[in-house]
């Protein structure tokens, strides 16, 4: 499945180069990635709101979770500034506004991989609201671990497969070595097909003793979305 529209528009660090191999009988099973628990939308500014979003989270509810988060935090914010206190010149009062204002609590919309694409569409939909909604996009990854499972059946047929490559190969290499001895005009040719035979070896033998690692680990691109209120 290829990259969105906006995600192409991004770049993501390339950390995957050293990734184990494994061999073709060798399966991955890859676990849910872990995050921390998700924040009662009541709870204080120091605690970070987040929005999770998966490949299956539907569009409109994600956006209302990031309202609501918002809606809260404004609230929280506004709640010890009376308006209506005669106490306060008008001046004191804008003050206080401005200050709440500058601290506008962030909601963090946080996804990977295939949701990362609807995660920015998310941020889409609060940008093309600019006179209400901040938003700022951040790029990363993360570290996750994969278990790797053995198909005994794969494994058998990769060796029979194997097997039956290096008899033909032997036997390939038995008649160019005859026909040379036959023919010594066609020597270099004779040569050169046995050259390509070597190069169809596989990259990598299997064994029945060969084991594999129990996990994997590999690194996911992640895309964290910032939206707040102006």
């Amino acid at each position: 499945m290829g990259n969105g529209p906006l995600e192409r528009k991004l770049q993501f660090e390339k950390k995957n180069q050293n990734l184990v191999k494994l061999p073709k009988y060798a399966k991955v099973e890859k676990r849910p990635i872990p995050h921390a628990p998700v924040a009662s939308p009541y709870a204080g500014a120091s605690v970070p709101k987040v929005v999770y979003v998966s490949s299956g989270t539907p569009f409109m509810s994600a956006v209302k979770r990031v309202q609501k988060l918002l809606r809260q935090a404004e609230k929280r914010a506004t709640a010890k500034i009376s308006l209506e206190d005669s106490r306060k010149t008008e001046q004191q009062k804008l003050a206080e506004l401005a200050k709440v204002a500058e601290k506008r609590e962030e909601v963090f919309v946080k996804a990977t991989g295939r949701a990362i694409e609807k995660a920015l569409n998310v941020g889409k939909w609060f940008e093309e609201k600019e006179a209400e909604y901040t938003v700022r996009v951040k790029t990363g990854s993360v570290l996750v671990v994969d278990d790797v499972v053995e198909d005994e059946e794969k494994k058998e047929r990769e060796l029979q497969k194997q097997q039956r490559e290096e008899g033909a190969q032997q036997n390939g290499q038995q008649d160019a070595q005859k026909n040379t001895e036959e023919k010594a005009d066609s020597q270099n040719a004779e040569s050169k097909s046995v050259a390509k035979k070597k190069k169809k070896r596989p990259a990598s033998t299997i064994s029945e003793e060969t084991e594999l690692p129990e996990s994997r680990t590999r690194w996911v691109k992640m895309v964290e979305v910032a939206v707040s209120l102006k």
